[in-house]
């Protein structure tokens, strides 16, 4: 009994951090997004409470149109929100032609 909970426990860290590892999204700090993205960023902050997450793409530091930012506040975990703030940051850059990765804004 003791070797199969053993098994159990290995079986389920294993898929345990296959998972967490599955939402490793790149990041930037707040201090280094253009000043537009940090207006927005400071607008939306107060709501996202524990959970929620923000993603940013930009190409210039100053033209709007080449800038992405999305943000995911009502899910339970925050690996969630960052998954999903991060899908519609894509979808908006592909959209702009933003050639830059979207990054979590870092907490």
């Amino acid at each position: 009994m003791i070797k199969h909970l053993a098994k159990t426990l290995t079986l389920t860290l294993l898929t345990t951090a296959a998972w967490a590892g599955s939402y490793d999204f790149p990041t930037i700090k707040e201090k280094d997004l253009p000043s537009e993205l940090l207006h927005a960023y400071s607008l939306e902050k107060g709501n996202l409470g524990e959970i929620g997450r923000c993603a940013v793409s930009f190409d210039s530091t100053s033209d709007q149109e080449k800038m992405a930012f999305s943000c995911s506040i009502y899910v339970k975990m925050s690996a969630v929100a960052a998954r999903h703030a991060i899908e519609r940051c894509e979808a908006m850059s592909h959209e702009k032609k933003i050639q830059d990765k979207c990054k979590v804004i870092e907490r």
